[in-house]
């Protein structure tokens, strides 16, 4: 906000003050008792909850494996100083489900990389 000089003056003279804050000049309103919601009513929401999550995740998932499938084309051809070949890329949800399904050895074993280079060719930069 700018003032002019004359509004300065009467600032500084006390004849205008400051709007008080909001807080200060509402009483506060404390929420003492929270509205109920039946058990039907609570389960539908968290349905439609689950269902709009399920939902938004197949929207996303091609969005994912595409990302996924760029890293991969970019990687092509290439080798990593020290970890070497990158042999497969996947969207970090699939990893971690398979992970969590799997066990860590086997998502990270020869077998499960080679099957994985057959189904999803173009997630595999370079073959095993």
């Amino acid at each position: 906000m700018v003032l002019d000089e004359s509004t300065r003056n009467l600032f500084r003279e006390g004849g205008l003050r400051p709007p008080p804050l909001f807080f200060m000049s509402e009483t506060p309103n404390i929420i003492t008792s929270v509205p109920k919601y039946s058990d039907g009513e609570v389960d539908r929401e968290f349905m439609k909850e689950i269902l709009n999550g399920f939902e938004i995740e197949r929207r996303t998932e091609e969005q994912r494996t595409m990302q996924a499938r760029k890293e991969a084309n970019d990687l092509r051809g290439k080798t990593h100083p020290t970890l070497g070949k990158p042999v497969a890329t996947m969207p970090a949800r699939e990893f971690f489900r398979l992970t969590k399904k799997y066990g860590h050895e086997t998502v990270h074993s020869k077998e499960f990389l080679q099957y994985y280079n057959k189904k999803f060719p173009e997630l595999s930069p370079n073959k095993i």
